[in-house]
């Protein structure tokens, strides 16, 4: 299996995968789930509710693991090791916003985004990668 490039795992980082985030609960066991991210000025964001329990482990302990593996043969796939700054910008409608149009059809994203948008609390995660490798997935 071949490494990726610096600019192949950038090209792969920007396109609308849907992302694994890892963080550490509070007894140090793993917990993953699925999220939306992009890349803005290097690092990575991902918007949540800032109920969730990512947010929680967030909060104790900042490091986290992002993975995106490309949906097509061979399968690339690019892992994100960092520390995750939680924070509520001034500007995060517009982050869920810009995600929404990342992912969707931009008809689907302006509804998507004004539903979701009354519905939950967001926060900000901003991912400074430590460490970021990427496979071509080619045996």
């Amino acid at each position: 299996m071949g490494k990726l490039s610096s600019r192949e795992i950038a090209e792969l980082l920007s396109e609308p995968i849907i992302s694994f985030i890892t963080t550490l609960n509070q007894d140090g066991s793993p917990h993953t789930s699925p999220v939306w991210h992009m890349m803005r000025d290097g690092n990575v964001l991902v918007a949540i509710g800032s109920s969730t329990v990512k947010a929680e482990n967030i909060i104790n302990d900042a490091r986290v693991s992002l993975v995106v593996a490309a949906d097509r043969s061979p399968q690339p796939w690019v892992q994100v090791n960092g520390k995750a700054f939680l924070s509520k910008p001034d500007d995060m409608d517009g982050i869920v916003v810009d995600l929404a149009h990342h992912y969707l059809e931009s008809d689907k994203a302006a509804e998507y985004a004004e539903e979701i948008l009354g519905v939950v609390d967001f926060v900000l995660i901003e991912i400074h990668p430590a460490r970021m490798l990427g496979f071509d997935g080619e045996d």
